[in-house]
């Protein structure tokens, strides 16, 4: 696609929205989707209808999607063939109007493709829009309570890719392979749009496969690349890695966990590439960093970003001591979808509450040391112990559970659930699988199990205390 082909296409998606579906400025559309580039014209219509997209997580179960669209409220959902049969589960669940399939069938919704050449490529009336208008709702599980829209704004997704181009120094020869699946913000934030801003070449794959990343990298001259340590060290464990050449490659950014020595050692001594670590949050950026500092640390903020620590009491700390880590600028999410008050608790004097741990050295450069919200990092994504946590305690055999992260050599961290019984029940790691595999993503489910006659609970809350369990069940088995 040249991007007058591609501007074409987007003139024919929103003029079907307009005209065909009666979407408007302020609606929501949603999309339950591989990756492909009718997301993107998708995405780039609405935009410029003033509309707002809701890209839904396909490696959901079927009963969570329900939330999501009666919260979000959309007009109409986008899916692929490849999901159609989850989106015929949830008809009449829920009050949307369209039902439109990307691929040519039209045993679920109309088929788009069969109206496709008869769409008007004129550009269609322009809206108007502002900065703090709504552009995507990004849907991230809380660490207490249900699931939180993130709005993100023109605005806010036109800093990041200011600050990206700055930051990075990107250019319009740079080319990017966009893998990370369009639910997440990393699918659109770390490179795909600040790439389009600087009018370079994303490279588009339906998912992500270490083999066809080497066989892209090397055909298409690939200049910028993301991916989480997990994708790191499966591009290390294919048998193409040693052949092939990463003389295009200009920088590697890694997010989403912390990278282990042992491939940032492998890229560099092999390849002659020194990854860089980002740190980015679908509230904030993603892009906050320049990630241009020492080995540990994610350098100085972004040229427009803001970044301090401080102690509980919103107090900056002195050099060299820890506390939360505070971001502000105009690359910050307007808040929660119809949430107000979690909106109002993420923020304290127009900074974000980032809840993870950082501290700041002499020279300025930002290191994260923690996390204050009790979350797993898995792969790259985030499971919040919380969610798992409801789910199993709705089973009849249960008391009560505390899920916690434990070490993994490809994930990084998996759940393990350690549970506490009814009095006479009994429940296998097997059946407790079963009962969990139509309520949660099969990602979310812990990956190891143990039951023990009581958890250790405060007396004063009767909070579970997990640090207690980590200490003493936080290995990766199920004792």
């Amino acid at each position: 696609y040249s991007y007058g082909e591609l501007a074409a296409d987007v003139y024919r998606m929103a003029n079907f929205l307009s005209t065909d579906l009666g979407i408007k400025r302020g609606d929501r559309v949603a999309v339950l989707s591989f990756n492909r580039v009718e997301y993107i014209k998708l995405f780039f219509a609405l935009s410029r209808l003033g509309a707002i997209l809701v890209p839904l997580n396909f490696r959901l179960a079927p009963a969570e999607f329900i939330y999501f669209l009666k919260d979000a409220a959309p007009k109409a959902i986008f899916f692929d063939k490849a999901h159609q049969e989850s989106v015929d589960g949830f008809k009449g669940k829920t009050e949307l109007n369209h039902y439109i399939c990307f691929d040519e069938d039209d045993t679920v919704g109309r088929a788009l493709p069969k109206v496709w050449s008869a769409l008007s490529a004129e550009a269609p009336s322009e809206v108007e829009i502002g900065p703090d208008d709504p552009q995507l709702i990004i849907y991230t599980s809380g660490t207490t309570g249900l699931p939180k829209g993130v709005i993100l704004t023109h605005g806010m997704l036109t800093w990041n890719a200011i600050n990206t181009n700055l930051g990075w120094d990107l250019r319009s020869e740079d080319k990017t392979i966009l893998h990370a699946a369009m639910f997440y913000t990393a699918g659109w934030n770390v490179y795909t749009l600040p790439i389009f801003y600087s009018r370079g070449v994303n490279i588009l794959i339906q998912s992500f496969e270490a083999d066809l990343i080497l066989d892209l990298i090397k055909r298409e001259g690939v200049t910028v690349f993301f991916g989480v340590p997990t994708m790191f060290q499966m591009l290390m464990d294919s048998p193409k890695f040693a052949s092939t050449d990463f003389s295009s490659i200009r920088f590697m950014v890694s997010g989403g966990a912390p990278l282990g020595q042992d491939i940032l050692e492998t890229f560099k001594t092999q390849k002659s590439i020194r990854i860089w670590e980002g740190y980015g949050l679908t509230e904030a950026g993603p892009n906050n960093f320049i990630a241009n500092g020492k080995l540990g640390t994610v350098g100085h903020p972004m040229p427009h970003v803001d970044a301090k620590i401080v102690d509980p009491e919103d107090n900056e700390v002195p050099t060299g001591e820890e506390g939360e880590i505070l971001l502000r600028g105009p690359h910050i999410c307007a808040g929660y979808w119809h949430k107000p008050e979690e909106t109002a608790n993420a923020f304290v004097d127009g900074w974000f509450k980032t809840g993870d741990f950082g501290r700041i050295d002499s020279d300025g450069h930002f290191s994260i040391v923690g996390r204050l919200k009790d979350m797993i990092i898995s792969g790259g994504a985030n499971i919040y112990p919380a969610e798992i946590e409801r789910a199993i305690e709705t089973h009849s055999s249960v008391t009560g559970v505390a899920v916690i992260g434990v070490p993994d050599p490809k994930w990084g961290e998996v759940g393990k659930a350690i549970v506490e019984l009814n009095p006479g029940s009994t429940l296998s790691f097997e059946e407790l699988r079963d009962f969990l595999s139509d309520r949660l993503g099969k990602f979310k489910i812990p990956k190891y199990m143990v039951t023990v006659g009581e958890l250790p609970r405060t007396v004063a809350s009767g909070k579970v205390q997990k640090f207690i369990l980590k200490d003493k069940h936080g290995r990766a088995d199920n004792d």
